[in-house]
């Protein structure tokens, strides 16, 4: 589906580290045309008793999207993880090769999730992705104002976590920075995970769990605009639900 090789390497490595992980749990491939506009999608998914569930999605699509006179070719990676443990955070990734009249732009959104935080953890990140931007002479920015000016809104909520990502807009072409920002959260993300991995965790912290699972779908039917936006283009409600949503939620 998928003809940047950037992205077809990226999208293997967290499958196969998923796998690692999620031994008991291979991933179901599921595949889907778009309602309107001319593209396709595929999400890969594992439920295992470490990730109680992770999603590898991958998107490709020819589009005209909003305030653009032009169609746009889209290649979209998506990454979610819900881990099983409660100390172990969540990652949510999206990195895309977007072609257009007038050039080629790699827009990408990143953060790590935690139910439990650890100031730690969120320095340990924070470090790798800042090196990452200073290795190609960019300024790190705090996560939510490039939140709020990539996604046009006031406040973050649940959009952000740690607040440690990056928010590339729909203009960023220096795909350099792209890349070293991107492999900066794939090792950052899986080096916590191995980390807390083994940390026995409280009833308190699966009751946080479920209250931080209650507020994600409230905010995915209700403010997170890939998914409002990828419904908009063509793409399947249950293709997005099926990448975004948690695997259990009590209400």
């Amino acid at each position: 589906m998928l003809d940047d090789t950037y992205l077809i390497d990226l999208k293997k490595r967290f499958i196969d580290t998923i796998d690692k992980y999620n031994d008991d749990a291979p991933f179901e491939t599921k595949k889907w045309d778009f309602l309107k506009n001319e593209g396709c999608a595929e999400t890969n998914v594992s439920r295992g008793n470490f990730f109680e569930k992770a999603v590898v999605s991958t998107v490709k699509a020819t589009v005209t999207l909003p305030d653009n006179q032009h169609p746009s070719t889209i290649q979209w990676l998506g990454i979610q993880t819900f881990p099983s443990n409660p100390l172990v955070p969540a990652l949510v990734g999206v990195f895309e090769h977007v072609s257009e009249k007038g050039g080629e732009f790699c827009p990408a959104f990143y953060d790590v999730y935690p139910v439990i935080p650890y100031e730690e953890d969120k320095e340990y990140l924070k470090t790798l992705i800042e090196d990452a931007a200073i290795k190609h002479n960019r300024e790190y920015k705090e996560l939510a104002e490039g939140y709020k000016k990539m996604f046009r809104v006031k406040e973050t909520g649940i959009g952000i976590g740690y607040g440690i990502g990056v928010a590339l807009g729909p203009e960023e072409t220096d795909s350099e920075y792209y890349k070293s920002s991107a492999e900066a959260i794939f090792k950052g993300y899986f080096d916590i995970v191995e980390k807390r991995k083994n940390e026995k965790p409280k009833p308190e912290h699966f009751d946080e769990m479920f209250k931080q699972r209650r507020e994600w779908v409230r905010f995915t039917f209700m403010e997170n605009r890939f998914f409002l936006g990828g419904l908009q283009v063509g793409v399947p409600a249950e293709c997005f639900m099926l990448h975004m949503l948690p695997p259990v939620v009590k209400f």
